[in-house]
């Protein structure tokens, strides 16, 4: 954990890239089925979805994280905060709960800062995009770390349809071919992302939903990334998670850290 874990956090956020305080409100079941919805025009529908979609200026969360790559399991804890289409914020700490590395990404950046080596890394957000496909941005990363839907999903050039009480999202665009299933509350609890061209495949559960502020939050996510020759895994757990507070977003380099590629 101690060596070169700048590139395994960074291959952590490139993974999910691809692809409140606990509320005594009863947890709800990612994997149940939509009730029975009256037929309806897919213009409707679509509008019920967009509805659904977390509204949101910040939003902060504790993720107790187990990332299993290359047959070794990682156990870090994820402090999260975003600035809705602005910043995403993580600070990771491990053992004691030592800070080890802080991340930064914006729409044109990501920035790993690596605590344990004393070692700073920059990438402009289109290096991500190299390995995945352009329509997977910053709006992508962030609609998947708050329980969101991927925006280029919820258009009407998108096929919705209901198979017995559950709705289903699916299309393509360009090489990327992507299938959302939602829940009862229109949440969208499993995401799949495809490129057969490339043999890459994104896989998000979000197993379960909580109560916070009123508005439907992630409590338990899985990530599932695979290629042709690798596997990443991604189990967070979310706590202790707030909206609409007040956010810093500290990231100062020490000047003894040196730059790596």
């Amino acid at each position: 954990m101690k060596k070169n874990i700048s590139n395994k956090l960074f291959i952590l956020f490139t993974v999910i890239a691809l692809f409140a305080c606990k509320s005594k409100k009863p947890l709800i079941d990612g994997k149940t089925s939509v009730a029975d919805l009256p037929k309806t025009e897919n213009k409707i529908l679509l509008k019920s979805l967009l509805a659904s979609q977390l509204d949101f200026s910040t939003f902060t969360t504790k993720a107790a994280t187990q990332l299993d790559f290359k047959d070794k399991n990682f156990e870090v804890t994820l402090n999260i905060r975003i600035k809705k289409s602005e910043i995403i914020w993580v600070s990771i700490t491990a053992i004691a709960g030592l800070e080890v590395a802080r991340v930064l990404i914006t729409p044109d950046s990501i920035h790993v800062m690596d605590r344990i080596n004393d070692e700073y890394l920059k990438k402009p957000f289109k290096f991500i995009q190299g390995f995945t496909s352009k329509q997977v941005d910053y709006a992508t990363l962030e609609a998947l770390l708050v329980g969101n839907s991927i925006p280029f999903t919820l258009t009407e050039k998108s096929e919705i349809t209901q198979n017995n009480g559950v709705v289903l999202i699916k299309g393509m665009i360009e090489r990327l071919s992507y299938q959302l299933q939602f829940n009862a509350q229109l949440k969208a609890n499993q995401t799949l992302l495809e490129d057969n061209t490339l043999g890459q495949m994104l896989s998000v559960n979000t197993q379960s939903f909580e109560f916070v502020s009123n508005n439907l939050v992630p409590l338990k996510v899985l990530i599932d990334s695979k290629t042709r020759d690798k596997q990443i895994k991604v189990d967070m757990q979310y706590s202790k998670t707030m909206l609409n507070t007040v956010l810093d977003y500290p990231f100062n380099v020490p000047k003894r850290f040196s730059v790596v590629n």
